[in-house]
């Protein structure tokens, strides 16, 4: 078997791997671009401008991330394919009779990838930079307009400079998630790293290839992850908060037009279109749509999310108050450490978890027959075990996250006076701790419930034999060109995940 995996990974190193490189690295640079196209000037809009129906456009700039990216990608491709309504009108109207008597653009292609997850991930830059823009100093423009210099001028070299270190950091989420991603690549048809991991263990059956390339898109998101604190490691900061907070400015009518034509198409494309699709297919199908599958693969995705989101907030819960009531060291480590699964793809931490669990279930078997009794066959790499794992590995830098922002607004004073009362320590965190981070502890459950739903690549990978989820399922139908069979299903997932973008949105002061 070694033999055979250094021969497949040694064929794919001299053929095609430097092509799956050049794909992931032009998928991700691609979807940079477009990301920042829709998100920075939306941000700065939203943040520096008082125009009517406002903090209505920035909840609906933050609805696109509700839509997966393969759900969108199957929608356009079926709408602008050269049998698609749009090209088959464009031929009728003008008497065209084949593709050499005009041009269309190809959406199978590595910018239509890059246009579907730019439109997916836009948000997480949205988010970031809306709310810098909005706690930037007043001073720094006035004095910028007393030298003359004109409102673009002071954007690009005040404004936008200075929220560089948000950039970075929306720019390396989106980056790692296009990385990241398989429906939408595989779906074109564009061979990248992620997809020759699922390609060497499922149709090579070559375990150790798959985690060797796994160890090379990994080391791309620690360069990554490296390039952006090196980019804010070198930021310098200055306190403006003495300076009095920018009042937005009353934006002309024209302006407002041109904010919300730029802004509706953009909200148009990433989620009023796909969402009416989804509609018109599950009204159109509805019989295929409703039907025992659907409501099975549900009932089986929503208990293993809410396992994991228990087991994910309760994990939080556990190392957080630890670092609270004993800070050291060894707990920072411990909790820093349980964070850095949501910064690993889902298909390399698939194969992190197949190999060691691969090898469990092979060591009791031999145990098991040792002891002389029947094989009891796979236990953990073959069930629901390896996707609750992968899940709580992944997502619990989100429920960490929330949980230590809370406890870093918490005053220690409230845990000296418990002491002084000598209340125990679980006392403290009962009767003290858990009333203040309780909108928290719900606010990570549904956050981690939700990001577990809509895992796509973690799943195919490591979902048992004749499991569904919601994800797997639609996707399945998505790759078999009959998306209109699940669109019931992905409008589920849609509606579940726009429960988090409210909360997060909320959480922005979005007023």
């Amino acid at each position: 078997m070694p033999n055979d995996a250094d021969h497949t990974f040694s064929n794919l190193a001299d053929s095609v791997l430097w092509v799956y490189i050049k794909n992931s690295l032009a998928i991700v640079s691609g979807t940079l671009l477009f990301a920042c196209l829709f998100a920075i000037a939306p941000a700065w809009w939203c943040a520096r401008y008082e125009f009517s129906g406002r903090r209505y456009l920035q909840w609906m700039m933050v609805f696109p991330l509700a839509i997966p990216a393969y759900i969108s990608a199957y929608i356009y491709t079926d709408a602008l394919d050269y049998a698609g309504p749009i090209q088959s009108s464009l031929r009728d109207f003008f008497t065209w009779q084949s593709p050499h008597d005009y041009w269309f653009f190809d959406i199978r292609s590595r910018w239509g990838a890059s246009l579907m997850l730019g439109l997916a991930l836009y948000p997480y830059i949205f988010l970031l930079l809306r709310n810098t823009f909005e706690q930037g100093s007043q001073s720094l423009s006035q004095a910028a307009q007393l030298m003359g210099a004109s409102p673009r001028k002071i954007f690009w070299t005040i404004h936008l400079p200075l929220a560089r270190p948000a950039l970075a950091v929306g720019c390396t989420l989106v980056a790692m998630e296009s990385l990241a991603d398989y429906g939408t690549v595989q779906l074109f048809a564009i061979n990248t790293l992620t997809t020759a991991i699922y390609d060497s263990w499922l149709v090579y059956g070559s375990l150790a290839s798959a985690a060797k390339i796994s160890c090379l898109t990994l080391l791309f998101v620690i360069t990554l992850t490296a390039l952006e604190k090196n980019s804010r490691k070198k930021q310098l900061h200055f306190d403006s908060r003495t300076g009095k907070t920018t009042e937005k400015t009353n934006a002309s009518n024209t302006k407002t037009g041109i904010i919300w034509l730029f802004c509706g198409l953009v909200f148009c494309l990433g989620f009023l279109i796909p969402l009416i699709t989804l509609i018109g297919y599950c009204t159109d199908y509805w019989l295929e749509n409703m039907n025992d599958d659907v409501w099975q693969h549900s009932q089986s995705t929503f208990i293993l999310a809410l396992t994991a989101a228990f087991i994910a907030t309760l994990l939080a819960i556990v190392f957080n108050s630890q670092q609270r009531f004993t800070p050291s060291t060894q707990n920072q480590a411990k909790l820093s450490l349980s964070s850095l699964g949501y910064a690993i793809p889902g298909t390399v931490l698939a194969i992190g978890i197949l190999i060691p669990l691969g090898q469990l279930d092979i060591w009791l078997n031999h145990f098991i027959q040792w002891l002389g009794f029947e094989k009891v066959g796979l236990i953990f790499s073959g069930t629901s075990f390896a996707l609750i794992l992968a899940f709580v590995i992944r997502f619990s830098a989100i429920s960490n996250g929330s949980i230590q922002a809370v406890y870093k607004q918490m005053p220690t004073n409230l845990d000296s006076a418990s002491t002084m009362l000598k209340a125990s320590r679980f006392k403290t965190f009962h009767k003290i701790h858990l009333p203040i981070m309780r909108p928290a502890l719900i606010s990570a459950f549904l956050l981690v419930f939700i990001e577990c739903v809509k895992e796509l690549p973690a799943s195919l990978l490591l979902r048992p034999f004749d499991f569904e989820t919601l994800a797997t399922y639609v996707y399945q139908f998505a790759s078999d060109e009959q998306l209109e069979h699940a669109a019931s299903s992905a409008l589920l997932i849609i509606v579940v995940s726009l429960l988090p973008i409210l909360l997060l949105s909320r959480s922005q002061k979005m007023q």
